[in-house]
C-alpha cells in the first residue's frame, strides 16, 4: 500500500518547484521555510478528523521525540537554507537534478541507523528512477561548475538522512500526528531563525491574492507530507523517496502532452527508465 502514497506525494512535490524558485526571489531563505510550514499547519490538523491519532499523546516515547530533535534543530535549518539559496543562486535545470540523488544518499542513512537494505531489484529500481530523472532534467552540456549545486548536494545528504528519521519517529506514532509535530516544531525554528536573520519583515508581503497563493501552497504540501509519511510507514524509505523524486516526470509530461516539445531519444531513454524502476519498486 506505500506505491499510491508515494506518488501521490510525487505529483504534488513535483509540481511545486517551479513555485518555490518563485519564492526565492521575494523571500529570504527562512521567511520561505516558515511560510510553507506554517501554512500547512491547518490542513495538517484538519486530517486529524479522518486518520487516527496516538490514543495517549502525553506519553509517546523517546523513539518519537529524539529523531524529530535532530530534524528540528539540525537539519531543517540546514537544508532550508543550503536549499532555497541554491534555487536563488543557481539554474533550476542544474540544482534539481541533484535531488534525484536522495534516495542513493538515503540507502546509507537507512543501513545504518534502522538496518533497513533494499533487495537486488529494490537497488536496481532506484538506479534506473535516478538516471531517469537526472537525464530528463540535466540538460546537455551542463556540468556541476558553482557552488549553488554544492549547496544542494548538501541539501540532498540532509533530506536523506532526515527520511530515515522520519521513519523512526512514524512508527512510534501515526503518519497524519508526526506530520503535524514535525510541522508545528519546524513553524517555531523558522520563527526564531528568522528574527535572528531579520526576515520577519518580509512577511508583510503577505497580502491579497499572495496570501491566498500560500495558503494553496501550505495545503499542497500538508498533502505532500502526509502521503510521504504513510508510504514511509508501510514501505522501505529510499524506495519512497525514489518514487517521489520521480515528481519531475510530471513537468516533462506537461512539456510533451500540452506544449507539444519534441518526444527526443533522451526523453524516451529517461520514461523508459523511470517506469522500468517503478515496476522493480512494486514488485521487489
Amino acid at each position: 500500500m506505500w506505491l499510491p502514497f508515494a506518488i501521490l506525494a510525487a505529483i504534488i512535490s513535483g509540481s511545486r518547484r517551479v513555485y518555490d524558485k518563485h519564492l526565492t526571489k521575494s523571500f529570504g531563505n527562512f521567511s520561505v521555510g516558515f511560510i510553507v510550514q506554517a501554512f500547512s499547519l491547518l490542513p495538517t490538523l484538519i486530517l486529524f478528523l479522518f486518520f487516527p491519532i496516538p490514543k495517549d499523546i502525553l506519553h509517546l516515547p523517546w523513539q518519537f521525540w529524539w529523531p524529530l530533535l535532530i530534524i528540528w534543530l539540525i537539519l531543517y535549518p540546514v537544508q532550508t537554507y543550503f536549499m532555497y539559496r541554491s534555487m536563488r543562486e543557481g539554474e533550476l535545470s542544474s540544482v534539481t537534478p541533484i535531488l534525484a540523488l536522495i534516495p542513493a544518499f538515503n540507502i546509507i542513512s537507512s543501513f545504518f541507523l534502522i538496518h533497513e537494505i533494499p533487495s537486488i531489484l529494490g537497488i536496481l529500481g532506484i538506479i534506473l528512477i535516478i538516471a531517469g530523472v537526472y537525464l530528463l532534467l540535466k540538460k546537455r552540456g551542463e556540468h556541476m561548475k558553482s557552488k549553488p549545486e554544492l549547496w544542494m548536494i548538501i541539501t540532498t545528504i540532509g533530506i536523506a538522512i532526515g527520511s530515515t528519521l522520519d521513519k523512526i519517529s512514524v512508527s512510534a506514532s501515526t503518519p497524519v500526528f508526526y506530520s503535524f509535530m514535525n510541522t508545528l516544531g519546524a513553524s517555531i525554528v523558522f520563527i526564531i531563525l528568522m528574527r535572528i536573520y531579520k526576515q520577519h519583515g518580509e512577511l508583510k508581503k503577505m497580502k491579497g491574492n499572495l496570501f491566498w497563493q500560500f495558503m494553496l501552497v501550505g495545503i499542497f504540501q500538508a498533502i505532500s507530507y502526509t502521503a510521504s509519511m504513510f508510504a514511509f510507514a508501510k514501505g522501505p524509505t529510499s524506495y519512497v523517496l525514489a518514487i517521489r523524486g520521480g515528481g519531475y516526470i510530471i513537468a516533462a509530461l506537461w512539456g510533451l502532452i500540452v506544449l507539444r516539445e519534441n518526444f527526443s531519444n533522451r526523453k524516451r531513454f529517461a520514461f523508459l527508465f523511470f517506469l522500468l524502476g517503478v515496476i522493480l519498486l512494486a514488485f521487489s
